[in-house]
């Protein structure tokens, strides 16, 4: 029995067992108000004859006992058939016929749930004389059809809701279980524990007997889980990384974000105003403010267990682009020595020019066998080893024969750091598609920077490769690169490609506080 099926064991103990506490605590409580208010009526000298002639209609085991019990039943069962069986063959994508029997199943019960108890089910309340004063009892039934319909509806959104933390329950414990991280044995000790508590709670204290949702009960409770789910995306995707990214050692750097919830404040307080004023009610805490506090709470705790992911996928891709460019390195020690045998030989016959080229190019593969390997690198790094890339396409290449290259890099004042071999790539593809020997080229590359961003724009003339070329699928693919970006400089970075027939441009912009 794995850990799933013990859990599933005990879950369905602790239900039924919650279940049944709550059906006899709200059998007594109602007995209890009975015996209570019959009691008072005696003590006000209201004759029992007028008492129990008003009370007629009403009888505990029809009126009480059975539609809690059979509503009580039948929302249970209903349960049962979605966790059990539908939910698990929507899990597995079965989209047979038999897995939309069992949601008709599911339907049909909590109508029948529903339905039961707003039919049979009857209420008391005092009687009252023009002076407000306690004559007799009046019995009344709280049945309409509407209600049945959104009440059915309401529970099987409850269901669902409890089918939404179970499954998220079972997917901290698999992932606990793949990966054994504590943190993850805590969030589903978490869930748990608030699951446990809030159906405790609920068992002890709550009541479902008078709930009526109603047309506008149901568009309110639609329009708060829509406002959840809306305000946990855009917390996650937007607020959450926008605000861990923020330098607060800078003070210009604060004023944003401080003036963003200044706005949002006040939105709030106008909000509230208006509401306030239309609504003429309190309830505003329970209908925003609540739907607020769990789509960003929900969103901070997804971001803070799961966030590990995204960094992990990082470091993926900034293997992937290591192993890319290693692949063409066939034993980089041997070619370090047979680089160096090179050298020395060429600086015996005086080959200035081709030594120099040797020397450029092995201190190209000692940056991509040390630096390349690290999660930041000094900017001057990355420059040196673009200046000898550019140094070694220029020794084969004759600038007298129309093809220009120009190449303007801001002198560094102080050290900059940023991942390694991304702007390369962009130099590597201009040289690759900017230039031919038989059509006029250019190759145009620009660095700037300022105290907050780096601006990196290359631009060049463009000559397609003929399918054949060896060279077309060769070196880190800007594919790689943009997924690097989007993975090491989340809401960081500005990229800008654009491109015609004649030529090719882009525009890198990095954010390097």
């Amino acid at each position: 029995m794995n850990s799933h099926e013990k859990f599933r064991t005990y879950e369905i103990i602790f239900i039924l067992f919650a279940v049944i506490f709550y059906v006899v605590r709200r059998l007594f409580g109602i007995a209890y108000d009975f015996d209570m208010d019959i009691g008072y009526a005696e003590r006000i000298n209201i004759p029992h004859r007028i008492i129990w002639a008003d009370l007629a209609n009403y009888d505990q085991i029809i009126n009480n006992i059975f539609p809690t019990i059979t509503a009580a039943v039948l929302f249970t069962a209903a349960w049962f058939v979605f966790h059990y069986f539908f939910f698990p063959a929507i899990k597995q994508k079965n989209y047979e016929i038999s897995t939309v029997l069992w949601f008709v199943f599911v339907v049909i019960l909590v109508l029948a749930s529903c339905f039961i108890y707003k039919e049979y089910k009857l209420y008391w309340r005092f009687r009252y004389d023009f002076n407000s004063d306690p004559v007799g009892f009046k019995v009344f039934s709280l049945f309409r059809k509407l209600h049945v319909l959104t009440d059915a509806f309401a529970c099987i959104i409850i269901i669902a809701l409890y089918e939404v933390v179970a499954q998220l329950y079972y997917y901290t414990v698999d992932l606990f279980e793949k990966e054994r991280l504590p943190k993850y044995q805590f969030l589903n000790n978490l869930i748990l524990f608030l699951a446990l508590a809030s159906i405790s709670l609920f068992t002890l204290f709550g009541e479902v007997a008078n709930l009526i949702v109603g047309l506008t009960g149901l568009v309110i409770g639609l329009t708060q889980l829509l406002l959840i789910v809306g305000l946990h995306y855009l917390s996650f995707k937007i607020v959450i990384p926008y605000f861990a990214n923020i330098n607060y050692s800078k003070k210009n750097e604060i004023v944003i974000p401080l003036l963003w919830l200044f706005v949002y404040g006040l939105f709030n307080i106008i909000l509230y105003l208006l509401w306030y004023r239309i609504a003429l009610t309190v309830y505003y805490f329970g209908l925003i403010i609540v739907p607020h506090l769990l789509g960003f709470f929900s969103a901070l705790i997804r971001w803070l267990f799961f966030q590990e992911k995204k960094q992990l996928q990082t470091q993926v891709f900034q293997k992937s682009a290591e192993l890319i460019t290693l692949r063409s390195q066939i034993n980089p020690h041997f070619l370090f020595n047979a680089m160096n045998t090179l050298y020395a030989v060429a600086l015996k016959e005086n080959a200035e020019k081709t030594s120099n080229g040797i020397q450029k190019l092995g201190d190209m593969m000692r940056f991509m066998l040390h630096e390349n390997h690290q999660e930041r690198i000094p900017l001057s790094k990355e420059i040196e080893y673009l200046e000898n890339f550019i140094e070694i396409q220029r020794m084969r290449l004759d600038e007298s024969h129309e093809i220009e290259i120009r190449v303007n890099i801001q002198t560094l004042n102080h050290e900059i750091y940023i991942a390694p071999m991304l702007l390369n790539p962009f130099v590597e593809n201009a040289f690759k598609h900017g230039i031919s020997f038989r059509k006029p080229s250019w190759i145009y590359i620009t660095l700037t920077f300022d105290a907050q961003k780096l601006y990196f724009k290359v631009h060049n003339s463009l000559h397609p490769k003929n399918e054949n070329d060896t060279e077309k699928q060769s070196g880190i693919g800007l594919e790689n690169v943009q997924k690097r970006l989007e993975l090491i400089y989340p809401q960081r970075h500005t990229l800008e490609i654009q491109q015609s027939e004649q030529d090719y441009f882009v525009s890198l912009t990095l954010g390097i506080f």
